[in-house]
């Protein structure tokens, strides 16, 4: 059979393209501009409100944000271990455990902040406080117990990468 008939879809196989390379410019001038305002909302909050509040805000965004992933800490509850495994496999370089002190230290992998509405050099470090909230739900459930959280690194506060520490209560 002649392979000329295929000629007659290379028209239609274009326009998809251009049409998919329009939507993803699109999405990416979103993403753009969704950064950069709320990277300026950060700003004014930083500028506008009290350092413990503003903290207390972060923290509470980063709490609700973990409590998206419930599925996934209900599914490890009392099995820290399996639940560090199961992150250093996906998100994480390292994740580090010390039953004796009540210690865990988790190494992000990415080289950026994973936040998709941060933009770097743009959002202000106190953000990382949401991630400290999100740290705190997570592993509360997990370990069924009360956890503190702190930033050992950040990105956004000039590190190489981002390194928490959770203390176990």
């Amino acid at each position: 059979m002649c392979s000329c008939g295929a000629v007659a879809f290379l028209p239609q196989q274009t326009a998809r393209a251009e049409s998919a390379d329009t939507e993803v410019e699109g999405l990416k001038w979103k993403l753009d501009f969704a950064q950069r305002r709320f990277a300026r909302l950060v700003q004014i909050l930083n500028e506008n409100v009290d350092g413990p509040v503003l903290k207390k805000i972060w923290e509470s965004q980063g709490r609700d944000h973990a409590r998206e992933y419930r599925d996934l800490t209900d599914k490890y509850k009392g099995n820290l271990e399996g639940f560090l495994n199961d992150i250093q496999g996906k998100w994480v370089e390292k994740a580090e455990y010390d039953a004796a002190k009540g210690t865990i230290r988790i190494v992000d992998k990415s080289p950026t902040c994973t936040c998709p509405l941060v933009r770097q050099n743009l959002t202000p470090p106190s953000f990382c406080d949401c991630t400290l909230g999100w740290q705190k739900e997570a592993y509360s459930a997990v370990v069924g117990r009360p956890v503190e959280a702190t930033v050992e690194e950040s990105i956004l506060r000039g590190g190489k990468r981002c390194v928490f520490r959770i203390q176990i209560l």
